[in-house]
């Protein structure tokens, strides 16, 4: 029996050809083998659908499907896959879907134009993210060549790659008919560029690159943290005549007992029982800053008392947060024998005051 191509696609007999289109994008999108790898009834699900849609979206084909209900298409045998007029359409939509040309997954796709950033990452402690710092960098990196400006050729002239004829790409086809996978690779001559020198150049013979080690200097601005990304432009990699930034990527570390949490920072203090108890005033170093800390009587352990404006300074300027300082009390472990009177006469006292409560 016919197949019902409408029926596979999900579309009825008055549908247009954009409803065909649309019906046969979204099946082909759930059941092509690069979506479902190593699924042979996707597989043969999907090869039903191409075959339906090869039928329905040709208007011949289809007047002629209608009138007869056949697949018998002037070849005698039915559908058949080498006879497939509808590549072109296919590549248009994975490459929506997938990226790249159809079964450019299956062996694997390329790209002619390299990332040519470069990203370094740097490690600085707190103190110099709070002050902000500068930072030596060494890193080696493909400069543009300065003798030929970047483009290969001693005399500043290319011609057409006459490998891939300008278009950077070369294109392998394997096997036949609906298994016809088309593997697009970057040009052996050109390596992508899809043009080459006319006479390659005596410095760096052709590749319009060399090597080259950098030493430079990097500010780290006051308040940066973890992860912030400084951009030095045209410091990173050049190829084909454009040059790539370069990103140093920071790496906060925390000394111990001080810990970070955006811009505020959180510090551990010690302060002995009478203080906890009077209050008083603590010196608080935090770096090379000095700041005075009120402690409120009664203050109780891991309580937390906050320095305003004291934390780390914003990138941007405006500001910054605040240092809060976690109390801890100290209790000793020997006393005189003055103090251990005068602690039983506090206890004492204090028993007495539970007592007329």
């Amino acid at each position: 029996m016919a197949k019902d191509y409408y029926a596979i696609l999900g579309v009825d007999r008055n549908a247009s050809q954009d409803d065909i289109k649309r019906a046969f994008r979204e099946l082909a999108k759930k059941y092509h083998p690069d979506a479902n790898p190593g699924n042979k009834e996707a597989e043969e699900k999907f090869k039903e659908i191409a075959e339906a849609y090869e039928v329905l979206s040709d208007p011949q084909k289809r007047k002629q499907y209608d009138e007869t209900g056949t697949t018998d298409f002037n070849s005698g045998s039915g559908f058949n896959w080498q006879n497939f007029t509808h590549f072109d359409d296919i590549n248009d939509i994975f490459n929506q879907f997938f990226g790249g040309n159809f079964g450019d997954t299956f062996f694997g796709g390329y790209t002619n134009q390299p990332d040519l950033d470069i990203y370094l990452r740097v490690n600085i402690s707190l103190e110099e993210a709070y002050y902000g710092t500068s930072k030596n960098i060494k890193y080696r990196r493909n400069a543009m060549c300065d003798h030929c400006a970047g483009t290969g050729s001693e005399n500043k002239v290319l011609v057409t790659c006459p490998t891939c004829h300008g278009s950077g790409q070369e294109r392998i086809t394997r096997g036949q008919g609906f298994f016809r996978m088309v593997t697009v690779t970057e040009c052996r001559t050109c390596h992508g560029r899809g043009k080459i020198p006319q006479k390659p150049c005596t410095v760096c013979h052709g590749t319009g690159t060399v090597s080259k080690n950098e030493d430079i200097s990097v500010n780290i601005p006051r308040g940066a943290d973890t992860n912030l990304k400084l951009r030095l432009k045209n410091m990173g990699n050049s190829y084909g005549g454009l040059t790539g930034d370069l990103y140093v990527v920071l790496m906060v570390s925390n000394p111990p007992g001080i810990k970070r949490s955006g811009q505020d920072i959180y510090m551990e203090h010690t302060i002995d029982f009478p203080e906890a108890a009077l209050g008083g005033e603590e010196d608080i170093k935090l770096f090379k800053e000095s700041y005075k800390l009120k402690i409120p009587a009664g203050t109780q352990p891991g309580e937390i008392l906050k320095i305003k404006g004291a934390g780390m300074p914003r990138v941007n300027g405006h500001g910054s947060g605040d240092l809060n300082v976690i109390i801890k009390i100290e209790v000793p472990r020997h006393l005189t024998s003055k103090q251990k009177e005068l602690l039983e006469e506090f206890r004492n006292e204090k028993k007495k005051s539970w007592f007329h409560i």
